[in-house]
């Protein structure tokens, strides 16, 4: 009965995958590695900041930083999955999502980036509106990890 439920077990957990299949079918764009700022006014008046740091390896964190209205400040983190298919840019929280959101994305020049949100299941309603610049940080990121 136990070996049963053994061989079950391990077949149920090689069925799962921990990164979606779309992601391993792709590549990076080099020129999207490395620190990069954000600003956004949100529609009740909250402006989103963030500092997002991408890697080679496909992986990113991003920190946050909201200003209600207010001026109450909440931070908080999020680490994720990012690539690039079919000239689109991706990105996926595997721990909060099923399906990526997808970006159209143009360079406006070396250091800044324009986003375009064109698939999201998450954002149905910001398909098309919700529009943001990154620019490369001069900062250096808020946690190092050394290898």
């Amino acid at each position: 009965m136990k070996l049963n439920l053994i061989i079950l077990l391990l077949i149920a957990l090689l069925g799962c995958e921990a990164v979606p299949k779309d992601a391993k079918q792709t590549h990076i764009d080099n020129k999207l590695v490395g620190v990069w700022e954000g600003e956004y006014l949100e529609k009740d008046g909250t402006i989103k900041k963030w500092m997002q740091t991408r890697k080679e390896d496909g992986t990113y964190r991003i920190e946050f930083r909201l200003v209600e209205v207010d001026g109450t400040v909440n931070r908080f983190s999020e680490l994720g999955l990012w690539w690039i298919k079919d000239g689109l840019f991706h990105e996926l929280v595997p721990s909060s999502m099923e399906h990526p959101d997808s970006y159209q994305y143009h360079f406006k020049d070396d250091n800044c980036i324009e986003f375009l949100l064109v698939d999201s299941l998450e954002s149905i309603d910001d398909i098309g509106k919700y529009y943001f610049v990154e620019c490369r940080s001069d900062t250096i990121p808020l946690a190092i990890v050394i290898d």
